[in-house]
């Protein structure tokens, strides 16, 4: 141990933060990696204040240093060649000898510098190098590096190399310019292309439109040509790189959870948050309010001071200036709240927060199923390809696997998706897989049972078919049927049996008397939920008994998003044409060898009065029982940090991991299957991705009576309008008279006394005031908030 981490772990955790203040860095509280703390990037802590922000803050018991001025160099790589490498690169940086050097996770490493001007966060593409992923980081202004604690990975204190911030003063480091970042990442991107596969790339310039047509490609293009005409009018809080000349807008100004921002340079639009790609005219819909790609490139044309039909448009509207936020064509002057000749309410397009498509393609079998399933459709949809997958995959590998931790392949999948998303070919493209061996449709009618629609329905399946899979379309609308304080008995007792399955494979299932009848006893039961279903029809469906009952913690929601599916005219793939590869895939795990079945492991052999056997374990790879048990641990003990009705969802989250890490392990090989790190950390993703929509949509949208309902609906009349805000009168137009005047009221003034909503003066381009509501996470920056009387 060096000098600098002995002094570090003498001094106790408010001494090292005010050592560091002391020395010109900002510390910051860290749980684990990140700061857990609304609003932790604007902290600028004084040494007497250090010692109360480590009481408030007592889980953060890692100590972070804010980035801006300082720039810390993050060789986010494991792989140790790859690494070793990138580290020489790093090492021929301007004064990089002199700049300190922490490691993490060796080999990882991040070098720290003194930055010549503050900027934002850069970084290299993803790439995948010997089943690694790998990335090179520049983190900038608005974020922040862990300097000194633990490592929730490795279970070890971070270590520096040599000298550490509490010995070296921010002054002193090496200063390191835009230039120098830029070459630096350039050349590290072009080698990691080199050795790997990318996973995500850097921002490419965009051609293609989704909304298509040369109008569309000309506005965008122009657009990307003068970006200083138009960026600040969308994005108040933009601000300009020197360096590059890029305009970047923090997630925080946006008012979204998201830690990265969105960059805006002549080469391309890139949300880093979302790791996606997008044209201005997205930008202005997605953010300006505009409802349609037409709305949105006028007000460009304007912004650029271009006619519409110098750029390709056939019908020209005449006399119409288009403001952003409104739907209505007014003249300058127009008063905000005057009357308007618009039938339709302003709508701004909400946030995508689906699974990361790269989430969506895991190893083996279940991504090669996947991939096949999205070139089947003519509106193809990942998110929705992967839950069929995994459920299909599951089902066939039944009570025959079990993982580490003895849990089996039985798990509930719901995707969540607007209508549009192609899910019948998903459930079409299932059953054709499953039909494509030597046993034909004898695979699909052993396989999957019709949509649950009574307790012996489900027990007769489960007697002739111990595993099975049941696709349950329109999802939302059965759990509607089936829960809650008012359903009928006998359909109570669907719902509790769904409960009671999770844990049957270890054990049995029935052999006890139902309203419905008397249900057989049946043996190690595997059974898989393959749901899709609407957003709004899902949590409408469901109250907050459904939390404390464990039903809403045992179902893995994979949340599509809001970005439209886009339209394939000629899919490559087809139902009616099975690549023989995959037919082999499917045999594979079904146990069949030369086109039959080879004894008392071939899937279609189970018998539901039998135990089933053999029974084969899928087993961990070297250290990958600590990759999975950190991620248990780390999402247990947000117990601590989470509103108390939420906590028996967190029970099981590693339980959905470990069985997501099961399928894919023996998708890849269903003889000898192992969970690799990256399938492991590909199943702890999704398993988070999945926790994440059940938080957030729960506490949005889940109420227990019809004043919490009229409560929530209210809001998100608000919430969905973004940085738009919303007028009373438009409100009032929404609801179309299921609230009363004095009840919207009330609710009004409930949420602007909870600070969920402001009411708020904004100037207008005319010259005109707005007075509109706002979400508070949506509020302009430059918004005169109108107390509310008595408050």
């Amino acid at each position: 141990m060096n000098a600098s981490q002995q002094t570090s772990s003498d001094l106790g955790l408010v001494d090292v933060r005010r050592a560091l203040l002391a020395n010109g860095y900002i510390p910051v509280p860290v749980n684990g990696k990140r700061p857990r703390i609304k609003g932790w990037s604007n902290f600028h802590p004084k040494a007497e204040q250090i010692e109360g922000q480590a009481r408030r803050y007592s889980d953060h018991t890692n100590t972070g240093i804010l980035c801006g001025d300082v720039v810390a160099v993050d060789i986010d790589v494991p792989d140790v060649d790859a690494a070793d490498h990138l580290y020489t690169m790093a090492l021929a940086l301007p004064d990089a000898a002199g700049a300190l050097q922490r490691i993490g996770r060796a080999p990882k490493m991040t070098f720290v510098f003194r930055a010549s001007a503050a900027r934002r966060k850069k970084a290299t593409g993803k790439y995948l190098v010997n089943g690694h992923e790998c990335q090179i980081e520049i983190l900038g202004q608005g974020q922040q590096f862990v300097a000194f604690g633990t490592h929730p990975d490795t279970g070890k204190a971070y270590e520096w190399t040599g000298a550490s911030p509490l010995d070296v003063p921010l002054a002193d480091l090496p200063e390191i310019d835009a230039d120098a970042v830029d070459a630096f990442v350039a050349e590290a991107d072009a080698y990691l292309a080199s050795v790997g596969t990318a996973t995500s790339k850097k921002a490419e310039p965009r051609v293609s439109q989704t909304v298509g047509g040369s109008f569309w490609k000309q506005v965008n293009s122009a657009a990307l040509a003068d970006p200083d005409r138009w960026v600040q009018s969308l994005f108040s809080a933009a601000r300009k790189e020197a360096g590059t000349g890029a305009w970047r807008v923090t997630s925080e100004d946006l008012g979204r959870s998201l830690e990265e921002d969105i960059s805006i340079h002549s080469d391309g639009i890139r949300d880093f948050g979302t790791e996606k790609t997008c044209t201005a005219i997205e930008l202005v819909m997605e953010y300006g309010g505009a409802p349609t790609a037409k709305d949105a490139a006028f007000w460009m044309c304007e912004r650029l001071g271009r006619d519409p039909v110098e750029l390709g448009w056939e019908q020209r509207e005449l006399g119409v200036r288009m403001t952003l936020g409104s739907l209505s064509k007014v003249h300058a002057a127009a008063n905000d709240d005057a009357p308007v000749d618009d039938d339709e309410p302003v709508t701004a397009v909400p946030q995508s927060n689906g699974l990361p498509d790269h989430l969506c393609y895991p190893p083996g079998a279940v991504g090669e199923f996947t991939r096949f399933i999205v070139g089947c459709a003519r509106f193809p949809s990942p998110h929705l390809a992967l839950v069929a997958s995994l459920a299909f995959t599951a089902g066939m590998i039944g009570r025959r696997f079990k993982g580490p931790t003895g849990l089996r392949s039985n798990i509930y999948l719901v995707g969540l998706a607007e209508s549009g998303f192609g899910k019948d070919v998903t459930i079409r493209a299932s059953a054709a897989l499953a039909d494509s061996t030597s046993w034909g449709a004898k695979v699909s009618e052993w396989l999957f049972m019709d949509q649950i629609r009574s307790l012996p329905g489900l027990t007769n399946k489960l007697r002739k078919s111990p595993t099975s899979v049941c696709i349950q379309d329109e999802f939302g609308r059965w759990l509607a049927d089936h829960t809650g304080r008012n359903v009928a008995t006998h359909r109570a007792e669907i719902a509790s049996a769904l409960m009671e399955l999770t844990g049957a494979p270890q054990g049995f299932w029935g052999g006890q008397e139902k309203a419905a009848g008397n249900i057989a006893r049946i043996v190690a039961p595997c059974f898989t939920l393959h749901g899709v279903s609407t957003p709004s029809t899902f949590w409408s469906a469901l109250s907050s008994g459904n939390i404390a009952e464990g039903l809403l913690g045992r179902l893995v929601l994979i949340d599509v998003g809001s970005a439209d599916p886009v339209k394939v005219r000629n899919p490559p793939n087809s139902i009616d044409n099975i690549p023989p590869a995959l037919s082999d895939r499917v045999a594979e795990l079904l146990g069949l060898s030369a086109g039959r079945f080879t004894g008392p492991f071939f899937a279609l052999n189970a018998k539901s009065d039998e135990k089933p056997h053999p029974i084969m374990t899928a087993s961990w790879a070297p250290g990958v029982d600590d990759l999975f048990e950190e991620f248990d641990d780390r999402i247990r003990a947000m117990k601590k940090t989470v509103d108390p009705q939420y906590r028996p969802i967190l029970n099981r989250v590693g339980e959905n991991a470990a069985r997501l890490a099961l399928i894919v392990s023996v998708g890849c090989d269903p003889k000898e299957p192992v969970i690799t790190a990256e399938i492991q950390r590909w199943a702890n993703a999704v398993a988070e991705h999945s926790l994440q929509v059940i938080l957030r949509g729960a506490d949005q949208n889940i109420a227990d009576n019809d004043r919490a309902a009229e409560y929530l609906r209210v809001r998100q009349q608000v919430v969905r309008r973004g940085s738009s805000g919303i007028t009373m009168r438009d409100i009032v137009k929404n609801l179309r008279g299921a609230i009363d005047k004095r009840r919207l009221e009330d609710i009004i003034a409930m949420l602007r006394q909870a600070r969920e909503v402001h009411l708020a003066k904004v100037p207008s381009e005319s010259g005109q005031t707005k007075l509109r509501y706002w979400a508070a996470e949506s509020m302009p920056q430059n918004a005169i908030i109108i107390p509310l009387e008595g408050g």
